[in-house]
């Protein structure tokens, strides 16, 4: 887990929670010499934070243990030995995920299916002997773990009611959250900026082969892409603010079904737009097709839709609106908040 910048919704569970509890946060991958042991687990669990755990969990006085992510459940073990109620929080199909990336890396991984298969046995097990409670943000998670009970607490954003739309303003911007990659949309992102010849706003890290780094560059230096690198929740609503005061903003929101994981899981960026009354241009990934039929955005191959909501004022208002009516309802802080609180108190 980083801690530098914090991940919003790390950043938002610590708000929450420290209102009423002691709460001590530890970054168990800082300055690790010796990560060749994670190889043991073919990296899906990280064996050096669970040693390193031992001591921090040992003298913890606290109750509760919060883990986050698949590579640390088996400090899961640790916190019972010390008789520690454990919350495991887990936002994306960690096994499929990283099968993912050890087969772009190792091909020979594809002929070995076992592995996938074991490492799911493993951390469903691990989670129903060690685990009192599992948070999952997707229906898609909560469906996995069947027939385990877990808890859905979808992602908040921190930039719900931040913003005020000018929705009379002329000018028009593209805005796009995350990692900035050909996965992510990067190829029809770029398209789009130099179809349209619209300014793209791009905060997150940038990572692309040597011809869409080309085709990055040439649109930085001609005015249509503006890139900042992954910026604090406090620095980045610094950054939207100018934005919002010169521009109709439009999200993008193209994430390819490269694998399960990528395929069911929700989106952050998808649910940060809609906090801001951004509607976005996206794809039929199941999450993101989802939200554009209940009237979030549009399809990024339905041209007729894409040119409405450029040049449309009252579609774009319409859509905005709506983005804004599901984000509360499905997705608040105080949602987040509320859900997050009843199972702190029950363990």
């Amino acid at each position: 887990m980083s801690l530098d910048p914090i991940h919003p919704r790390v950043e938002m569970i610590l708000g929450f929670l420290k209102i009423n509890n002691n709460i001590e946060v530890k970054n168990l991958t800082k300055n690790s010499k010796i990560n060749k042991l994670n190889y043991i687990t073919l990296g899906f669990f990280n064996i050096v934070a669970f040693f390193k755990s031992i001591k921090y969990i040992k003298n913890f006085s606290g109750e509760i243990l919060y883990i986050t992510d698949l590579q640390y459940l088996p400090i899961a073990i640790v916190g019972k030995f010390y008789r520690k109620k454990v919350i495991y929080e887990t936002l994306d199909n960690n096994v499929e995920l990283h099968f993912y990336g050890l087969s772009k890396k190792y091909t020979f991984i594809n002929n070995i299916a076992f592995v996938k298969k074991l490492f799911k046995y493993i951390e469903k097990k691990i989670a129903s002997i060690l685990v009192d409670k599992i948070i999952v943000n997707s229906k898609a998670l909560k469906e996995y773990f069947l027939p385990l009970e877990s808890e859905v607490i979808f992602y908040a954003s921190p930039f719900e009611y931040k913003f005020k739309i000018d929705y009379s303003l002329n000018d028009l911007a593209f805005l796009y959250l995350g990692i900035f990659n050909d996965s992510k949309g990067a190829k029809e992102i770029l398209e789009f900026t130099q179809k349209y010849k619209i300014k793209t706003f791009i905060y997150g890290e940038v990572q692309l082969n040597k011809d869409l780094k080309e085709k990055f560059h040439k649109l930085e230096n001609t005015g249509l892409i503006f890139h900042k690198n992954r910026l604090s929740s406090s620095k980045l609503q610094e950054e939207l603010e100018g934005l919002f005061n010169l521009y109709r903003l439009i999200g993008f929101s193209l994430i390819r079904s490269i694998h399960y994981s990528y395929a069911t899981q929700e989106a952050n960026k998808d649910i940060d737009y809609m906090a801001m009354g951004i509607p976005f241009i996206g794809n039929y990934r199941v999450p993101t097709k989802e939200k554009i039929e209940k009237g979030c955005g549009v399809f990024y191959d339905n041209l007729v839709d894409v040119k409405q909501l450029l040049n449309d004022k009252k579609f774009y208002l319409e859509k905005s609106q709506q983005c804004l009516k599901i984000y509360e309802k499905n997705y608040s802080q105080i949602i987040f908040k509320n859900k997050l609180e009843k199972i702190v108190e029950k363990l």
